[in-house]
């Protein structure tokens, strides 16, 4: 796995995405009862869920596809750690390029890789075979933001960038398919994820408080915390979609 003296990435997190420990094994458990056989996750990272699902599904085979290849790399040493390497593949590619089916698609936090959240189900459809299943993961608008409300998130930000959950999960039944689950996270699931994804750097700076990067690492942390307390947190929310596809006529 590729190493670095720096703050690690992801360290604290067993999930590149907001969610309780006890929601997530819920998916996980929702996903292995349908028995897929072929898992496809586009914008994998590491891919904790593919990798917990094909171990709970003997005979079951994966892909996970990203372009990050530390996160990969993680990805590989999960699967040999579980004994499930021969069945789980890690692929460096560009999601939005792939066009291979599966029984089960898995798609969290990944959405820009195709435009908005509606645009990537409308993509990500044609991937989930008949019968099969979509868990779908971005983040929604608890409520449209303010132009105030926007500059004082990460620069960039806009308005359209993510949808309402009404119309996020209208958009999923406009292209034809049907919403099994539909779930929002707490506000606490927010703090858990944004506090995890700064540990990496907070840690490495109370570690090395003299190193010669810490003034630029301690000034991205402190932009990134603001951002989240002054600008998304109680705005942006994030949606776990399970859509189910009809099997064929």
């Amino acid at each position: 796995m590729t190493s670095h003296d720096g703050p690690s990435r992801y360290g604290h997190l067993d999930c590149n995405s907001p969610i309780a420990a006890w929601r997530f094994d819920r998916q996980v458990e929702e996903c292995a009862a349908v028995a897929p056989e072929t898992i496809l996750d586009i914008g994998c990272g590491w891919g904790e869920l593919l990798q917990r699902v094909t171990e709970r599904v003997p005979g079951a085979r994966a892909v996970g596809i990203d372009s990050d290849v530390e996160l990969l790399e993680r990805g590989r040493a999960g699967a040999a750690r579980r004994g499930i390497a021969d069945r789980v593949e890690f692929v460096e590619y560009q999601g939005s390029d792939w066009t291979e089916p599966a029984d089960l698609v898995i798609c969290i936090g990944a959405a820009h890789a195709f435009g908005t959240g509606p645009e990537a189900i409308a993509a990500l459809y044609p991937l989930v075979k008949p019968g099969g299943r979509l868990v779908f993961g971005d983040g929604v608008w608890e409520r449209v933001p303010t132009e105030a409300q926007l500059a004082a998130m990460w620069p960039g930000t806009g308005a359209g960038d993510f949808p309402l959950l009404p119309d996020l999960v209208d958009a999923a039944v406009e292209v034809g398919l049907r919403p099994l689950r539909v779930e929002s996270i707490e506000q606490s699931e927010w703090d858990d994820f944004e506090s995890e994804f700064l540990a990496d750097k907070e840690v490495w700076l109370q570690q090395h408080p003299g190193d010669p990067r810490a003034a630029e690492i301690r000034a991205a942390a402190d932009a990134h915390r603001a951002w989240w307390l002054r600008g998304h947190r109680g705005v942006l929310g994030f949606a776990y979609l399970t859509l189910g596809r009809a099997v064929a006529l």
